[in-house]
């Protein structure tokens, strides 16, 4: 496949459909840690959730660094350069191996402080950081594993990225059963279990991807993974837009951190229940995160080729497309939504809490699907500091809308979900207005 991408319905789903199987490997990774974790305490099963959200907070750097290298390596693929791609890949691979050493001493030595200050049970606290403590190694394979993705999607050659995430979910489950139980006469590790479990599988992940490199000759092709001097001018363009995609990922894991916080400060059940619904939550999302790493990618490989006037044909067939294959998946969750939630938990009051809210998310996902499409759109034209505007614009609007919804008026569970379709709303009229306005044709990545 050329790196220069045409936007037909065959091209966008040839690069996506492999970017839902990494999403739906991925995010059974996650699942198979809350459904395990559910069936061994709910403690355990709440703490996951918040520590989870907090790994998320503090790779707002690193998930920065790789959008900003993925948005130069699809210009740069537009243009035909690469060498210049591998250029790219090298420095921002350095920029992420540093951030991601720094997070793991902040992991290691402040947020066992910020915990005990933040999370209202002592029994949460301490679960949160046994599963940090040692999770927080598997950054530095996790930062190396991101940088080479960003590159496959660049280049729109993502089929590698089944394997991958194939050998991660495989490893993290097997190991997540193994430890946490202590099965095959293994210790019984409890949430420190799935810890080593995340962090063996993000090793095993490197090396899939190693052996591709190598065995794709990308090192001769591209001169990726070759140790070269500082390119100081490239690196402070890669850090110029970077840094506003990073603050937009602080913002936005930040605020799914502080949604868990304030449904923690309801109750321990409530979180339980909160995080059984993120979880089938996420499930949705795995096409729509899926298409919009394809809009984003695609819409600066287009711009790189001059040819901005097939964004809107590009947008109008990657919702059809997201759409079609998310269907399925909402019509079968309408139809079985109680067996759905006895996936995570065989307790009634868990399945009743849990129930309203999944159908609403349900609905909030069809927002989601639009919205997703012309915000990645904006984060494809190089304007991360419009991204960051918009990102900042909807947590506010979220989040006051869960504390008024938990705390002010103590309603249900599910009502605590419609706020999600409320920040929904306003990222798709911002993006939109954004678009229209025609300002992206002013930036040079």
């Amino acid at each position: 496949m050329s790196s220069r991408f045409r936007p037909s319905y065959r091209n966008i789903w040839g690069v996506s459909y492999p970017l839902i199987v990494t999403g739906i490997s991925e995010t059974v990774v996650d699942v198979t840690d809350t459904v395990f974790l559910a069936h061994y305490g709910m403690t355990e099963l709440g703490a996951i959730a918040l520590a989870d959200a907090i790994y998320a907070v503090a790779l707002f750097m690193t998930l920065g660094l790789v959008d900003g290298i993925q948005i130069t390596i699809g210009r740069r693929a537009g243009e035909g350069g690469a060498r210049q791609i591998g250029a790219v890949f090298n420095q921002g691979l350095y920029l992420l191996l540093i951030t991601a050493v720094l997070l793991i001493l902040g992991i290691k030595f402040l947020v066992p402080s910020a915990t005990g200050l933040l999370f209202a049970s002592s029994a949460i606290h301490a679960a949160v950081d046994s599963y940090l403590q040692i999770a927080a190694f598997g950054l530095l394979f996790y930062s190396f594993n991101l940088a080479l993705g960003a590159f496959y999607i660049g280049i729109a050659r993502t089929r590698i990225l089944i394997g991958a995430t194939l050998v991660l979910a495989t490893t993290n489950i097997v190991l997540d059963y193994a430890l946490i139980f202590g099965n095959w006469g293994l210790p019984e590790l409890g949430i420190e279990g799935a810890g080593y479990a995340s962090l063996c599988a993000e090793m095993a992940a490197s090396l899939f991807l190693l052996f591709d490199v190598v065995r794709q000759r990308y090192r001769v092709s591209h001169h990726l993974l070759r140790l070269t001097p500082w390119d100081y001018p490239l690196v402070r363009r890669l850090l110029a837009l970077s840094l506003p995609v990073s603050l937009e990922n602080l913002v936005a894991t930040g605020r799914w951190l502080a949604f868990f916080a304030i449904v923690e400060q309801v109750g321990e059940q409530p979180l339980a229940q909160a995080n059984i619904v993120y979880s089938c939550y996420a499930l949705f999302l795995i096409p729509v995160d899926a298409f919009s790493e394809t809009v984003c990618s695609m819409v600066s490989n287009l711009l790189g080729q001059l040819r901005a006037r097939q964004l809107w044909p590009m947008l109008r067939r990657t919702v059809v497309l997201t759409f079609l294959t998310l269907l399925p998946l909402l019509v079968l969750t309408l139809s079985l939504p109680e067996q759905v939630i006895a996936l995570f938990s065989d307790d009634p009051a868990m399945v009743d809490g849990a129930l309203a809210g999944l159908l609403v998310v349900v609905a909030v996902t069809l927002i989601a699907v639009p919205a997703e499409m012309l915000y990645s759109a904006v984060a494809g034209t190089g304007d991360t500091q419009a991204i960051l505007v918009i990102q900042s614009l909807v947590a506010v609007v979220t989040l006051a809308t869960v504390y008024g919804v938990a705390i002010w008026l103590g309603l249900p569970l599910a009502w605590i979900w419609v706020a999600e379709g409320v920040g929904w709303t306003s990222c798709l009229l911002l993006s939109w207005a954004w678009l229209h306005g025609g300002r992206w044709r002013r930036i040079q990545v």
